[in-house]
């Protein structure tokens, strides 16, 4: 189909004042991809839609309407995914065999979302939107099904649009990450009205391990950029604990209790990883072979006979795919936080803050939870840092389009 011929299509329905002189192709995509964005509480829908954006986006680079940059950040996601492919075909059951190809497929957002960003810098302040409103929608919900469904306890906790509560709350922790800065630099009422939100949602979820990713990423922040405010922040968080609801501060102590179920269960985990680590160092035992060969390493007192996995990140990596797989997953991380720290005292240093505490509170709480193992948040992780490399790496094109109340830059 060439360029004409698409624009007459019957079926397509694209107004001509969106994104105007750029192709239909790219045009295409950009509403797949902002879709994806939308969609990522509903994990069908949004890989869906992200498969339709890469699709059209290839078409577009085959017809050389838009040109595939390359980025540092490709390598350790391709070294991730081919050493993952090798572990699954190395592994003595190919529990996952070919379904681990399915990885390439997913780290091929992180290069689609940023090329198409450079090509058409508007589509970066579009993202930048439908972040924000899935992020209120999706909190907005979750404050619903606490405040008027009464999903308060342990056993019935909020969800939002997702199927489980740990990939709810890990959407939420670098949604609520990235509103909180962008509020403290642009001060904008609705800006901090949406933060607080979303972070809201995110302290009801009763998920410990996002709570302390949130609190040392911030911490982080506050050290790096305003040091003297932690004089203030230290006594306000020990009232915030003092204070806040008995649920919720149960909880909270609960994370120091190591012969509470959960916490036992996790230092179990661990243990047996390490165990796991030791019989197979290089290669790992092969993606999603952890769960079955659990029970063998298990202690005598863990709590669960199997488990979905070992709830660390660092742990979980290296048993499934090996030591090449994990050094891959610490230089993605390494290699976007140098990106960061590049364009720390540049006109990009908002979106260099949101890049650090988005880093350091999904890493933190992948300390707790397999969260890099969690399609959506995976995804969330390239779809953001895609956005703050956007933002940060040509400065010069960060104003090409002003959106009315959205922040594009820091100050």
């Amino acid at each position: 189909m060439n360029e004409g011929a698409a624009e007459h299509s019957s079926f397509i329905l694209l107004p001509s004042s969106f994104l105007p002189n750029t192709p239909l192709t790219l045009r295409l995509a950009t509403v797949f991809y902002l879709t994806h964005i939308a969609l990522q509480g509903w994990v069908a829908s949004s890989e869906s839609f992200a498969w339709f954006f890469m699709l059209w986006l290839g078409w577009a680079a085959a017809h050389r309407q838009i040109r595939i940059t390359f980025h540092i950040l490709y390598f350790p996601l391709a070294l991730y995914a081919l050493v993952s492919t090798i572990s699954a075909i190395a592994a003595p059951r190919e529990i996952h065999g070919a379904w681990e190809l399915m990885t390439w497929f997913k780290i091929l957002l992180f290069p689609a979302a940023l090329s198409l960003f450079r090509a058409v810098p508007q589509t970066r302040v579009l993202a930048l939107r439908a972040h924000i409103a899935f992020a209120v929608y999706v909190a907005a919900y979750g404050l619903f099904q606490y405040f008027v469904l009464h999903q308060r306890d342990l056993e019935h906790r909020i969800t939002g649009t997702a199927s489980h509560v740990m990939t709810f709350s890990g959407l939420l922790l670098p949604l609520s990450l990235m509103l909180v800065v962008m509020s403290a630099h642009e001060k904008k009422p609705w800006l901090i009205a949406a933060a607080g939100l979303v972070t809201l949602a995110l302290l009801l979820t009763f998920t410990r391990s996002v709570w302390l990713g949130w609190i040392v990423a911030i911490f982080v922040l506050l050290t790096v950029t305003r040091a003297r405010w932690l004089v203030f922040a230290a006594p306000a968080f020990v009232v915030f604990i003092t204070f806040m609801p008995l649920s919720i501060f149960s909880r909270f102590v609960s994370t120091f209790d190591t012969k509470q179920s959960s916490n036992l269960d996790r230092i179990r985990m661990f243990e047996a990883g390490v165990e796991i680590i030791r019989d197979a160092p290089l290669l790992g035992v092969g993606p999603a072979n952890v769960k079955e060969i659990y029970p063998l390493y298990r202690k005598h007192d863990a709590p669960r006979f199997r488990i979905p996995h070992l709830h660390n990140n660092v742990v979980q990596i290296w048993a499934e795919r090996g030591i090449l797989g994990l050094a891959a997953y610490v230089l993605l991380l390494s290699l976007f936080l140098r990106q960061c720290a590049r364009a720390w005292r540049g006109p990009g240093r908002m979106w260099a803050e949101v890049g650090v505490a988005v880093t350091v509170g999904l890493t933190v709480a992948g300390l707790f939870e397999f969260n890099f193992g969690d399609t959506e948040v995976f995804w969330m992780l390239l779809d953001v840092c895609a956005l703050v490399i956007a933002f940060t790496e040509r400065p010069g094109q960060m104003n090409e389009q002003p959106l009315s109340g959205v922040p594009v830059n820091g100050p």
